[in-house]
């Protein structure tokens, strides 16, 4: 009797501890709370911070109370250093499933201040709720594919990042505006734009999603409001 219950409770205790393992929606604002944490404990261990809010004496600029440029420069690498690191691998934010798929959507820097997210496709057998994803791995596992990709430079659309499944086609969305539309029965992207910025003469933000709405948003817009046959 003692066993079977003991058998019980590892049970419970291992179901429970998996429920707790899978993996939460991210913000790219979760992943850049780490960046701030690790620029931080390098600006110490380097000696350019004292603590969090004072500058050493011999990288500050005492007439702004800022960095001065030798200050400046040390940031600069360390910033460089940690985001080469910590940006080599693909980033989760999010997935939805359709049939025996799953879609994940990743983000990553493309370059130093740009923004790419990427879509990769999974079979459920293969997804391991994993929040990083090598390039090198992706390259080489033939059982995951990259549907899509767009990024962003300068002026960015951060807000509402998502995908999201309706009318039987898979959408990314950011900044409220519909980026890319996938159709998920022939298996084929129907409308994407790599780089919005470039493919609207990347005045302003306010042209950039301009261009976006007309070419991208309310085009998709129809896919999703017209009835399937």
């Amino acid at each position: 009797m003692k066993k079977s219950i003991l058998f019980l409770l590892t049970i419970i205790s291992f179901s429970c501890q998996s429920q707790t393992e899978k993996i939460e929606d991210r913000t790219i604002y979760y992943y850049f709370e780490q960046i701030g944490e690790l620029e931080l404990k390098q600006l110490l261990e380097q000696k350019v911070l004292i603590d969090s809010v004072t500058i050493a004496e011999k990288y500050k600029d005492s007439s702004i109370n800022r960095l001065n440029v030798e200050g400046f420069q040390k940031y600069a690498d360390i910033k460089m250093n940690i985001y080469q690191s910590f940006f080599k691998d693909y980033l989760y934010q999010q997935k939805v499933e359709y049939g025996n798929d799953i879609y994940v959507l990743y983000f990553t820097m493309a370059g130093f201040d740009d923004m790419e997210w990427n879509i990769i496709k999974w079979t459920k057998e293969n997804w391991n709720e994993e929040e990083r994803l090598s390039i090198e791995r992706l390259e080489k596992d033939k059982n995951i594919k990259k549907i899509l990709w767009n990024y962003d430079e300068a002026d960015k659309n951060l807000e509402n990042i998502r995908i999201f499944i309706k009318n039987e086609y898979l959408v990314m969305e950011r900044g409220n505006l519909y980026h890319s539309l996938y159709d998920l029965r022939s298996k084929k992207v129907i409308l994407n734009e790599e780089s919005p910025w470039n493919a609207s003469n990347g005045k302003d933000k306010v042209e950039m999603n301009k261009w976006i709405k007309e070419n991208l948003h309310d085009k998709i817009e129809q896919y999703l409001n017209t009835k399937r046959e």
